[in-house]
C-alpha cells in the first residue's frame, strides 16, 4: 500500500509536533507499506529522517504561502498522486483535495474557523482566511472516505453543523515518552533553569494568538503579584503569530511596572520544555479554542500542577488533573492562582493526577490506530 501524507500545512506548534511523532511511530510499525511524505522546503528540514519505507518530497508552490498551498492542494496535487499511484492520501490539516479520485483521509486539526469569537476578533485578512478554511473543512469532511477527530469536542462541533459523521474516528494525540516524563535529569534541569534565570515561576506555553488569552493571564497576575511571594514570576513561552497582540501585552506589562515579574522567553527549544514543566509551581492554560492541545498532555506527563480554561476540550483532556476557571475573566484566573499557591496539598494532588492522566495518551497508539484507518479503506 502506498500512503501519501500531506504535511504542508504544519508550520508550528501542535501541527509540527503531531507530524514528527506520527511519522516516527509509523516508521516503527513493521509493514510493507510505502510512505510518501509531502512537505514544504522548511518542513522537509524538520521532518526528514532516513528510512527505506519513507520518501520525502518538498514542493515550491506549497512552500510560499497558505493561499498558494491551498491552490496546489486542490489543482496540482491530485494529478501528482495519480502519477505516483498513491492508494491513500492523508491530509492532517483540515483540507483534502476535493476533486481527487484518490481516497482521502482527513484529520480535523484546527477548530478556529468554527469559533465566531475568534473570527470577530481577527483582522480583516485573517477573517477571510478563517472563513475560507471553514468552507473547505466542511467540504473535505463530506468528501473524505474517513475523518480523524482528535477530541470529542471537535466531533460535537461538527455534528452541531448538521454534518453526517458515520466515517468519523476519534484518535487522541500522545506524548514523547523519552522527553516528557516525571524523572527529568536534575543537572540538566538546573542548567535550563539557570539559562533563563528562573527560580519560582508560573508557566504558560503556547503560540501567541489573541484567543490564547495571554492578556487575561497577565492581567490576573497583575492583580495578585503583590499578594504572593515576590520571587514568583510569570513565564510565557511561545512563538508570536500576532505582533499587534504581543505589543498590547508588552504595553500592559510596562504600564503595571511588571517587567521584572513577567518574562517572555519566546520560542524555546522543544527539548527544553520538559524541564520547564517539571520546575514550575503552576502551569496555567487560559486558551479558549483548542482541539487536542499537545502542551497539556506534555505538561501532565511531567507532573505539572495544572490550572486550565473550563472551555472544552480542556476538561476532556485533563479530567481531574486540573482545576478549571473562566478564561475570559482575569479576576477568576487571579483567584484560582492565589487559591492554588496557598494550598500545597492541592498542588501535590494535581501533580499525582497529572502523571496518572498522562498515561492515557500515547503516540504509539495514535500511530497504530491511524494506520488502521488507512488500511480500512482498501
Amino acid at each position: 500500500m502506498k500512503i501519501a501524507i500531506n504535511t504542508t500545512s504544519a508550520v508550528a506548534g501542535g501541527g509540527v509536533t503531531y507530524i514528527k511523532n506520527l511519522l516516527t511511530y509509523l516508521s516503527k510499525i513493521n509493514t510493507n507499506h510505502q510512505y510518501l511524505i509531502l512537505t514544504t522546503f522548511k518542513g522537509k528540514e524538520v521532518f526528514y529522517f532516513q528510512h527505506p519505507s519513507f520518501t520525502f518530497l518538498s514542493f515550491r508552490m506549497a512552500s510560499r504561502n497558505p493561499l498558494l498551498r491551498i491552490l496546489w492542494e486542490q489543482f496540482i496535487l491530485p494529478s501528482f498522486l495519480k502519477k505516483e499511484r498513491v492508494d491513500v492520501l492523508f491530509s492532517p490539516g483540515n483540507i483534502c483535495p476535493l476533486f481527487s479520485t484518490i481516497p482521502n483521509v482527513v484529520m480535523i486539526q484546527n477548530l478556529a474557523p468554527f469559533d465566531n469569537v475568534i473570527i470577530t476578533a481577527e483582522r480583516k485578512i485573517q477573517k477571510y482566511r478563517l472563513k475560507l478554511l471553514k468552507i473547505l473543512t466542511i467540504a473535505s469532511i463530506k468528501r473524505a472516505k474517513k475523518v480523524i477527530f482528535i477530541s470529542k469536542k471537535a466531533i460535537h462541533d461538527m455534528k452541531n453543523l448538521g454534518l453526517s459523521l458515520k466515517h468519523a474516528n476519534l484518535i487522541y494525540h500522545g506524548k514523547n515518552e523519552e522527553l516528557f516524563h516525571e524523572n527529568v535529569d536534575v543537572d540538566k534541569k538546573r542548567q535550563i533553569i539557570n539559562k533563563y534565570n528562573l527560580d519560582k515561576f508560573i508557566l504558560y506555553v503556547s503560540n501567541i494568538h489573541r484567543y490564547k488569552n495571554f492578556i487575561e493571564l497577565t492581567q490576573a497576575f497583575a492583580m495578585i503579584h503583590n499578594k504572593i511571594d515576590t520571587e514568583i514570576k510569570l513565564v510565557l513561552v511561545g512563538r508570536c503569530f500576532d505582533d499587534g497582540y504581543y505589543d498590547e501585552i508588552i504595553r500592559f506589562i510596562r504600564e503595571k511596572g511588571l517587567e521584572e515579574r513577567v518574562l517572555f522567553l519566546g520560542e524555546v527549544p522543544y527539548e527544553e520544555l520538559p524541564f520547564l514543566y517539571a520546575s514550575c509551581k503552576l502551569f496555567v492554560y487560559p486558551s479558549t479554542c483548542e482541539n487536542c492541545p499537545n502542551v497539556l498532555i506534555e505538561a501532565m506527563a511531567c507532573g505539572a500542577p495544572i490550572l486550565a480554561s473550563n472551555v472544552e476540550p480542556m476538561p476532556e483532556m485533563c479530567a481531574n488533573a486540573a482545576v478549571y476557571f473562566n478564561p475570559t475573566n482575569p479576576a477568576a484566573i487571579a483567584d484560582i492562582i492565589l487559591m492554588a499557591l496557598k494550598d500545597q496539598n492541592l498542588i501535590s494532588q494535581l501533580k499525582i493526577n497529572s502523571l496518572k492522566r498522562a498515561e492515557n495518551f500515547s503516540w504509539e497508539n495514535a500511530a497504530i490506530n491511524t494506520l488502521k484507518v488507512f488500511e480500512s479503506i482498501t
